[in-house]
């Protein structure tokens, strides 16, 4: 494996964090409305948030990996009682560099700064082993299950025909939301 490095995202990194991005999650993250054009939406939300990553640097100086942390908030789309707290914003990992160690690098790292609220965490996909496929790391970094929203999240709040899946119809995609004190 390369030296990997954990440095803060600056603005010269957005494109790469995009291009990961958009690569790695396609486009379920889309809603009604929205700007059609993945690329280009996620360099804009990047842009607006570029302070809240930090992303893993190969030898090379390429970004293999990002990280990032949101705000402080006080709703939450899972209708939780959760109280003001902050939202992991993505956890990817470029395909070549998965199962490395480098996604739980990343999240201690923003996590580290992180003292005031409670972390949350939203994983979904599809069910495969009954978990997430991130929930080893979730578990690396202390998080615990806050709320297994099932199988019809997604499908009740109008996500799945934009889902990379929209051909298949399969509506099977859970949401489990973890938390971080």
């Amino acid at each position: 494996m390369n030296n990997i490095k954990i440095v803060k995202a600056d603005k010269s990194h957005i494109p790469q964090m995009a291009e990961l991005i958009t690569q790695n999650l396609g486009t379920c993250n889309l809603i009604k409305g929205a700007n059609n054009d993945v690329m280009a939406r996620n360099i804009a939300e990047l842009t607006d948030t570029v302070d809240y990553y930090r992303v893993a640097i190969d030898d090379n100086g390429t970004v293999v990996g990002l990280c990032g942390i949101g705000e402080v908030k006080s709703d939450n789309d899972y209708e939780l009682d959760i109280g003001k707290h902050r939202d992991v914003l993505y956890v990817v990992v470029s395909r070549d560099y998965q199962r490395q160690g480098i996604g739980t690098m990343l999240l201690k790292s923003c996590l580290k700064d992180i003292h005031d609220y409670p972390v949350i965490y939203e994983a979904w996909g599809e069910i495969k082993n009954g978990d997430v496929n991130s929930y080893k790391m979730l578990a690396k970094c202390s998080f615990d299950l806050l709320a297994d929203m099932g199988t019809s999240f997604y499908r009740d709040h109008g996500y799945c025909p934009y889902c990379v899946n929209k051909g298949k119809n399969c509506h099977a995609c859970f949401c489990k939301i973890y938390i971080y004190k």
